[in-house]
């Protein structure tokens, strides 16, 4: 039976997952990715169940759950910008390597 107590738990995986990316390396960063993906198809499910409950009757608590998942989903964007970043540069090194191979082999 999913509780309130289930989901306080999901949301506290997902946070500590969120902020282990912050210092992870790219091995660890695909880890974890993974098991965000996880908690957060858990923490959607867990939320589903529980409107069925009188929870979802409960204003309060409806608007307490949209702002926890606004800020999740928050911090889940700069973390999406940041290794956008990382790819970009990656990108750009990529395109410049390519450039000084073509001058090298002549044909820049």
């Amino acid at each position: 039976m999913v509780t309130e107590q289930t989901l306080t738990e999901l949301n506290q995986r997902i946070e500590s997952a969120l902020k282990g990316l912050v210092d992870a390396d790219d091995e660890a960063r695909e880890l974890l990715l993974a098991q965000l993906l996880d908690q957060l198809e858990l923490r959607q499910q867990t939320l589903t169940a529980l409107l069925q409950t009188p929870l979802g009757q409960d204003g309060q608590w409806l608007q307490a759950q949209l702002n926890q998942t606004q800020q999740l989903a928050s911090e889940a964007n700069q973390h999406l910008s940041a290794q956008r970043m990382r790819l970009g540069g990656y990108r750009k090194g990529r395109k410049q390597v390519r450039t000084y191979q073509q001058i090298e082999a002549g044909r820049g």
